[in-house]
């Protein structure tokens, strides 16, 4: 694409202006327009609103960027944006995935292979900050015209993609942070702290390629701190629901559950080990443990290098915080715990792709996984 021409759009309820100006504010590169909930007074919903705010397209724009009035941008969030949109015009593109779903897996396979978008798998599309083509954007606000009030936006999103055929992508790393723990429609209290997967850091944009998602992808599921799996069809690009099986898919994979444990307690047995069971228990180890095995034994990385060590040692570090945070949500707060579930899920990442690793030693190295 020769040029991208990228309008802006904030959606906001009067009780946050002050938040949604200062967002408009900080961009005046975008010219942002803040567009505000059309019925205030009724019953929290965010539909009518991402209607409104989707309806703002300018007139000569390739592209539309609706942010929610909780995002914050990264330091040269637009220019990294527009970049990226150069070279791949075409997807949706989400700014931001929390650090507990099914699509944080797929950022962090994307920041282990060195990718710059990575498929998303959840049942909704992130939208604390969503690009779409600017014709995809109209088509969207007609078909937001049919359906319920009361609809989650994100859901409906990602339902009227997949009508379509498409999919929705999600930078690697993230270029907006969700800046906020309330909620309007009360998902706070539900959910708890959703945080980035991967936050860029400054001077930090997307790689250039793009990781399309297998159709399982694993993840503790922040509802129960379980090893889940996300179940994707690859032909459909829908997400098919949950499977807690993951022992079940490991042994089948060729990862014996009991290989798995004696992965685990030898890791145990270093410092970091010790006192991370003793925090939070060795249940919760053991799940978080699952999971970062699985991420190498289902990687669809293949021997793909080209990951930045930070940027793969800072998406290995929101595994346990975004995993436990409804369970244990203490330990975002503790850096000594935020490390230690660092150093184990490198070290489950070391184990799954069969190489040996030092007791608690860090790592965040990709082999050949395994294979049945």
């Amino acid at each position: 694409m020769a040029d991208v021409r990228l309008s802006c759009a904030i959606m906001a309820h009067p009780s946050r202006a002050s938040n949604a100006y200062a967002l408009a504010a900080a961009l005046p590169e975008l010219s942002p327009e803040v567009v505000f909930d059309p019925e205030p007074d009724g019953p929290p919903a965010t539909l009518r609103t991402a209607r409104a705010a989707w309806s703002a397209v300018a007139p000569d724009s390739t592209h539309h960027l609706v942010l929610q009035d909780d995002a914050t941008p990264v330091e040269g969030m637009t220019d990294s944006l527009i970049a990226l949109l150069h070279d791949h015009p075409e997807p949706p593109v989400s700014l931001f995935c929390e650090w507990g779903s099914g699509t944080a897996s797929m950022v962090r396979w994307g920041a282990l292979g060195g990718f710059g978008l990575v498929e998303c798998v959840d049942s909704y599309v992130p939208t604390v900050g969503l690009v779409l083509p600017s014709e995809t954007a109209g088509t969207l606000v007609e078909a937001i015209d049919g359906l319920a009030p009361d609809e989650p936006d994100d859901e409906a999103i990602a339902r009227f993609l997949e009508a379509s055929g498409r999919s929705a992508f999600v930078t690697v790393p993230n270029l907006v942070q969700h800046d906020g723990d309330g909620s309007l429609v009360g998902n706070d209290h539900v959910m708890g702290v959703r945080r980035s997967a991967l936050l860029a850091v400054p001077g930090e944009g997307p790689g250039r390629g793009i990781l399309s998602a297998p159709p399982l992808v694993p993840c503790v599921s922040w509802r129960r701190a379980r090893a889940a799996m996300v179940r994707w069809d690859v032909g459909a690009r829908h997400h098919d629901g949950h499977l807690p099986l993951v022992r079940a898919e490991l042994e089948r994979a060729g990862t014996a559950h009991a290989d798995l444990v004696d992965g685990l307690d030898s890791w145990l047995d270093g410092r970091e080990g010790r006192a991370l069971e003793g925090a939070l228990g060795y249940g919760l180890v053991h799940e978080l443990w699952t999971v970062a095995v699985a991420l190498a034994v289902f990687s669809p990385l293949g021997d793909r290098g080209g990951s930045s060590p930070s940027s793969a040692h800072r998406a290995l570090a929101t595994l346990g915080p975004g995993g436990l945070r409804t369970i244990a949500p203490a330990v975002a707060e503790d850096p000594s715990l935020v490390d230690a579930m660092t150093s184990l899920a490198a070290a489950g990442l070391a184990f799954g792709a069969g190489t040996t690793v030092t007791p608690g030693g860090p790592s965040t190295g990709v082999g050949t996984p395994h294979r049945p």
